[in-house]
């Protein structure tokens, strides 16, 4: 699975910038030598396929930012820095964002039940917490984005899932520390809660409580009636999950975004534009430890250390991609691409060239 080769090459990088002698040392040479490197690495993206957005970030300073390749091959669109990808789990810290905003409005508990939200789940999810879904702690026995389920994900909406929850009684359980297990359903779950709690829909909550405050101008939720629109990037590759399906879905993915605007987010996160430092402090650090499937936050992967990174890879068929910060080195990585396995093998060059360069 796509998913799970994102989630141990994450492992890698929280080794890496973990380790003592990651020091996150810069000056001009320092500068030149991964532009370099991050060049060469690009050398072998073609201008006329599937590509990549770049945007490499330390002290408020860009080092390095590079689009290559196409968003539309039929129209010969070249990906630019606005260019909106979809960023598939990406989109899983937005949603915890948005429900963190309201637990610091007392709209919302962390400890809530989400039966207090969502009628008609099954009598075993009556322990089942916010916390719980925010950090993956949470065991679906026969999860809706399954493989085997790809069928029932086709043209599915939220309202879908939780009816599949509800009418097939799928058991569920909640998890100790050290047992989460990465769980799509929950976010969607979330999803729901929001837009229950806030009284609009959850596109426009986001629209107007994140991607407006955080000057996020090229990004937006696909959703039932919803398509990419014509000059953002279009998905050029097959994958082990979801090919040839339109998910409508929303919480878990279905978010579009550019690297200008997933970089406006960064920025406005240390700004504190969208939660306060306190709430931030409490999403980063770790809620909980799936073993060689990550550590989590609470909508995000977390790094060890006193002062940890936080970060989260996205992985829908061609588009594969990757939002990293690390708060103590003010160090910054977003990569997006639409190219499948071909650009995401870049994107791990990428990635790995980037931390090893500052260890």
């Amino acid at each position: 699975m796509k998913k799970k080769i994102i989630q141990v090459f994450l492992i890698s990088l929280i080794y890496l910038a973990s380790t003592p002698v990651f020091s996150g040392v810069h000056s001009q040479d320092n500068k030149d030598a991964l532009v370099d490197k991050l060049n060469l690495i690009l050398s072998k993206q073609k201008e006329d396929q599937p590509g990549v957005s770049v945007l490499v970030k330390k002290n408020n300073e860009i080092i390095y930012q590079l689009s290559k390749g196409l968003a539309n091959k039929d129209k010969n669109y070249p990906i630019r820095s606005h260019t909106g990808f979809r960023i598939g789990s990406i989109s899983k810290p937005f949603t915890a964002l948005a429900i963190m905003q309201l637990v610091e409005q007392k709209k919302v508990s962390l400890d809530d039940h989400i039966t207090k939200y969502i009628q008609g789940l099954p009598t075993d999810w009556k322990d089942i917490t916010i916390k719980h879904l925010l950090s993956h702690r949470v065991y679906i026995s026969d999860d809706f984005f399954s493989d085997s389920n790809l069928n029932l994900a086709n043209l599915s909406t939220n309202q879908d899932v939780i009816k599949f929850i509800s009418s097939n009684k799928i058991k569920v359980k909640s998890q100790t520390f050290d047992k989460a297990i990465y769980c799509n359903s929950c976010y969607v779950l979330l999803a729901e809660v929001i837009a229950k709690v806030s009284g609009v829909s959850f596109s426009d909550y986001l629209s107007d409580n994140i991607f407006i405050p955080a000057n996020m101008k090229n990004s937006y939720i696909v959703e039932k009636g919803v398509t990419i629109k014509p000059n953002d990037a279009l998905n050029y590759a097959k994958t082990e999950s979801f090919f040839g399906i339109n998910q409508y879905t929303t919480g878990a993915m279905a978010q579009v975004s550019s690297i200008e605007d997933l970089d406006n987010f960064i920025v406005a996160l240390k700004e504190g534009k969208i939660i306060s430092q306190k709430s931030l402090n409490l999403m980063t650090k770790v809620h909980s430890d799936a073993g060689d499937d990550g550590t989590f936050g609470l909508g995000w992967i977390i790094g060890w250390g006193e002062q940890p990174f936080y970060s989260h890879g996205g992985s829908q068929d061609g588009y594969q991609t990757e939002l990293f910060f690390h708060p103590k080195y003010d160090l910054e990585i977003i990569i997006l691409t639409n190219g499948g396995d071909e650009t995401y093998e870049l994107q791990a060059k990428i990635m790995r060239a980037i931390i090893t360069h500052y260890n």
